[in-house]
């Protein structure tokens, strides 16, 4: 659970913290030090952007409890979550 004021790079950084701390339940193995986080497959920190390839679904309960509002965080990864939101990540290997 995050913080009522998080946004994207607080929530992503709260699964990587927790993945290390799980190291036998890991969701990814980390490969010869190619991959050491989430953070790094899904964002580009000195651009302060997603990667073009990262699709992305990020919504938030609207006033009827369906998941329908949007969160912009394509267009700035800091922008704060709304409560309760639900992000879906997929990673485009090419296929």
């Amino acid at each position: 659970m995050v913080k009522d004021d998080a946004n994207f790079i607080e929530a992503l950084a709260l699964v990587d913290k927790k993945e290390m701390e799980c190291v036998n339940k890991q969701i990814f193995p980390l490969y010869e030090g190619y991959i050491h986080n989430y953070l790094q497959l899904f964002v580009n920190i000195e651009d302060e952007t997603i990667y073009d390839d990262v699709g992305l679904s990020p919504y938030a309960p609207d006033e009827e409890g369906l998941y329908r509002k949007f969160n912009p965080i394509r267009e700035n990864i800091y922008f704060c979550l709304f409560p309760d939101t639900i992000i879906e990540l997929q990673q485009d290997v090419g296929c």
